[in-house]
């Protein structure tokens, strides 16, 4: 049976299309079955939805990206930036956090005015930093997706293939732009409706001092757990304050997360033929709406969800170890702060902890690119690592283990902090001590 043949029930399987060739303004009274009439269609149809605009593939992705994540909140109703009032209160609540954190790190202060997003707004805002993790994956994915097309088209003996292969690589190429945008906005705007502050995922997003807060999702956090209004709003102020005061102070966190990002990227492997014969098996027999619905998620799961190498896997536990050393560093400073200040501070603290661990955004989005992963566990077991170093060292050994990268734990020594504070540290060095001496003499 042609592929473009009605179904027996005399419905009209490609009405779906024949409404896109209206909303296109092309041409829909030709007869499907005609191998010159379809050819003659797809040529009309790639130079409208393809102009000769210069736009690159990468651009291409990043602004599918944008469109499908904003999309994808306005379809949850308003979206406010924040008014007047909120300002005051998160600006109020930031400076409080700042005094209260004050006593619990040696981490200095950051000056900074506090800003209140929408959620359309963060996701501009964090988009450069998502283009920086997600881009190199992307690129290896997508010549390995052009490898494999190629291979199966047999160029070298067939002139017709090959005419074929031209016309079509530009499209396989715009198309495979548009499918990677589609999945990073569709996580994107996932992760815009759950986030509360600004790092709140436990990502550096931002090159720059900023405090932002979302009070969209703060409001519903609040509604869904029935919290208190103010004592929320601070707690959530407190860790947005805590964790840019790390990502800011301790400059090798941020170029250190995207660099094993990139080396992941740098290790991927794909196997074009492996790739060409998935891409085949999924290939619907019969063209209908459902069939292609259905090559699409089969497609994207074969796509995002490639085989890892053991060094890939390697560059993944040093990854989120890193992630749960941040957040479980978070955790310790502003429950030590909240305990003392903040009344009802375990039940918001135990309603966030409940959010991150459904929620997860951030593991949403990246984990079917790159498999990362900091586990609710992992987080648990970073807190209680940083608070058994608090106990013993105070706050100033705590949060000294940050300023040298190859100071800090690895995860076995996560679970055995006595075992990790016993061991010789960077600063123990007395030629270190000495060169500290000497560059910070003013003399």
């Amino acid at each position: 049976m042609d592929a473009f043949d009605q179904s027996p029930g005399g419905e009209d399987p490609l009405e779906p299309l024949r409404r896109m060739l209206r909303d296109l303004g092309l041409p829909e009274d030709f007869d499907f079955n005609d191998p010159e009439g379809r050819a003659e269609l797809f040529q009309t149809m790639m130079r409208r939805i393809m102009p000769s605009d210069g736009v690159s593939d990468e651009t291409v992705v990043w602004e599918t990206v944008r469109q499908m994540a904003r999309q994808q909140v306005a379809a949850l109703g308003p979206d406010p930036s924040g008014s007047s009032r909120i300002s005051r209160q998160v600006g109020d609540a930031v400076h409080l956090a700042e005094l209260w954190l004050s006593e619990a790190t040696v981490l200095p202060p950051i000056p900074m005015t506090p800003v209140v997003w929408s959620r359309a707004e963060w996701i501009e805002v964090t988009v450069p930093a998502w283009k920086a993790m997600i881009e190199p994956v992307i690129g290896i994915l997508s010549s390995a997706i052009s490898d494999a097309t190629g291979r199966r088209m047999d160029l070298s003996s067939d002139d017709e293939a090959m005419d074929m292969q031209s016309m079509l690589h530009p499209i396989m190429s715009r198309a495979i732009s548009a499918m990677f945008g589609a999945h990073v906005g569709q996580g994107l705007g996932q992760a815009a409706t759950t986030t509360m502050s600004g790092t709140d995922l436990g990502l550096p997003l931002f090159d720059t001092a900023l405090i932002g807060i979302l009070p969209t999702n703060v409001a519903a956090i609040q509604q869904q757990a029935d919290l208190d209004e103010e004592g929320l709003l601070l707690f959530c102020c407190l860790r947005e304050v805590a964790r840019q005061r790390l990502f800011l102070e301790i400059g090798w966190i941020a170029p250190q997360i995207i660099a094993l990002v990139q080396h992941y990227a740098r290790e991927m492997r794909v196997d074009p033929d492996a790739m060409a014969s998935a891409m085949e098996d999924a290939m619907p027999d019969h063209l209908s709406p459902e069939s292609v619905s259905a090559f699409q998620t089969d497609f994207s799961s074969i796509l995002f969800t490639p085989d890892q190498s053991e060094e890939q896997r390697a560059i993944l536990a040093r990854l989120a170890t890193l992630l749960a050393l941040v957040e479980g560093w978070v955790d310790d400073v502003t429950w030590t702060v909240a305990s003392q200040r903040l009344p009802g501070w375990e039940a918001i603290a135990e309603s966030l902890r409940r959010h991150r661990a459904t929620s997860r955004p951030a593991q949403t989005m990246i984990t079917p690119l790159i498999g990362l992963s900091a586990t609710p566990k992992a987080i648990r077991d970073a807190a209680a690592f940083w608070e058994a170093v608090r106990d013993a060292t105070g706050i100033e050994g705590r949060d000294g283990i940050w300023r040298y990268p190859e100071s800090m734990p690895s995860a076995d020594e996560i679970t055995n902090p006595e075992g990790f504070l016993s061991k010789p540290s960077a600063g123990d060095d007395p030629w270190d001590d000495e060169l500290r001496r000497f560059l910070s003499d003013d003399r």
